[in-house]
């Protein structure tokens, strides 16, 4: 590589970082979205290929996040055998709390996309709201605004359709919000 490519992989890397917890997941996405744009640069003429290197890696790195979260609800989801009941607590309350979390769930995959991330980077991964907003090149107020908005979406869609049977339910929360 020249010396022009090393930095701006290093500023790429560095850029993508901010939406990675591991040095090698940053590395591999820098190393993806330069493919990309190779890749797209092969097919025609990328006006401004800085800025479309940039773009490609942080949507890239969007939909790693996004995809852990999927992952990560698919494994809490796995966690929860029904045969196992918690010490001290009746059968009909850990099942209650079982839908809550499903209920809980579902709302959260319904949410805009911005407002999941802030809400799974603030209250899965445990990011205070200004490495939230660092991350995601936002401010912290945005971080506050989003993190409140996905949070009274979450409280409403899991009040609201308890009264439903469960096919009505997710039919009343995904088109809510559309």
């Amino acid at each position: 590589m020249t010396g022009e490519t090393n930095t701006l992989h290093a500023r790429l890397q560095r850029f993508v970082s901010r939406f990675c917890k591991t040095r090698e997941d940053a590395e591999d996405l820098t190393q993806e979205a330069f493919l990309k744009v190779l890749e797209a640069g092969s097919k025609g003429k990328i006006e401004h290929p800085q800025a479309y290197l940039y773009r490609t890696a942080r949507n890239l790195s969007l939909n790693m996040l996004a995809s852990k979260s999927h992952q990560l609800s698919v494994y809490i989801e796995d966690l929860a055998d029904p045969g196992v009941i918690e010490d001290g607590m009746s059968l009909e309350h850990q099942v209650g709390h079982e839908q809550r979390f499903e209920l809980f769930c579902h709302a959260t995959l319904d949410l805009p996309e911005r407002c999941r991330e802030v809400l799974i980077l603030r209250k899965v991964y445990g990011l205070s709201q200004k490495e939230v907003a660092q991350r995601l090149g936002i401010s912290v107020s945005t971080v506050e605004k989003h993190l409140a908005k996905a949070l009274m979406r979450c409280a409403a869609s899991m009040d609201g359709p308890q009264a439903q049977g469960p096919d009505d339910a997710d039919n009343a929360s995904s088109s809510r919000w559309r």
